[in-house]
């Protein structure tokens, strides 16, 4: 039997309005998030069984299907669904979206889903003087070994769920690694 479904939902709060996602957005500097989202509404085409076709143009517009977004914590990382270890530990927030560059318009609107990420402060002090109300990474993890023996518990927590493989673990310490030596690097 599968391991059991994880996402975003209306009756566990996972899945809430798209306006306190974007006040966490909001308080993050330079977070770049949609200004709005689509709220598609109903249509009224007259549809009839026993006629397979349009009935009424242009539809009558009813009232607006419910449009929530997955819930963010504090550092504007998804609740629901599977937290990998990167979400679980993080070093960034992570979003499942890319706005728009100014330079062709329109900087506000999404452009793909290809994710982004938008990295801690290294420091308090870099966090502070940035005005970022997110810990930074050395506020999270006092030291590099820490940081991966987190990352490792969280794999083995998924693996135990059945949510990842036992040979992905040792892939994703060493991914964590990666990130953390080049983050180290970028200052």
């Amino acid at each position: 039997e599968p391991p059991p479904n994880s996402h975003a939902r209306i009756d566990d709060g996972t899945a809430v309005p798209f306006e306190l996602v974007k006040k966490v957005f909001d308080g993050i500097p330079e977070a770049h998030r949609p200004d709005r989202i689509a709220v598609p509404h109903r249509r009224d085409y007259a549809l009839r069984d026993d006629v397979e076709q349009i009935q009424k143009m242009p539809p009558t517009v009813g009232k607006a299907f419910a449009t929530l977004l997955p819930a963010v914590d504090a550092d504007g990382n998804e609740i629901a669904g599977i937290r990998l270890p990167d979400v679980a530990v993080p070093l960034a927030t992570y979003t499942g979206w890319t706005l728009r560059h100014r330079d062709i318009g329109g900087e506000t609107q999404l452009l793909m889903f290809a994710g982004a990420t938008m990295r801690f402060a290294s420091t308090e002090s870099q966090r502070v003087a940035s005005g970022d109300p997110r810990p930074s990474i050395a506020e999270r993890y006092p030291s590099k070994d820490q940081y991966l023996a987190r990352v490792r518990h969280e794999a083995e927590k998924l693996v135990e769920q059945r949510y990842m493989l036992e040979e992905d673990i040792e892939f994703s310490v060493e991914r964590a690694e990666r990130f953390w030596d080049y983050l180290s690097t970028e200052g």
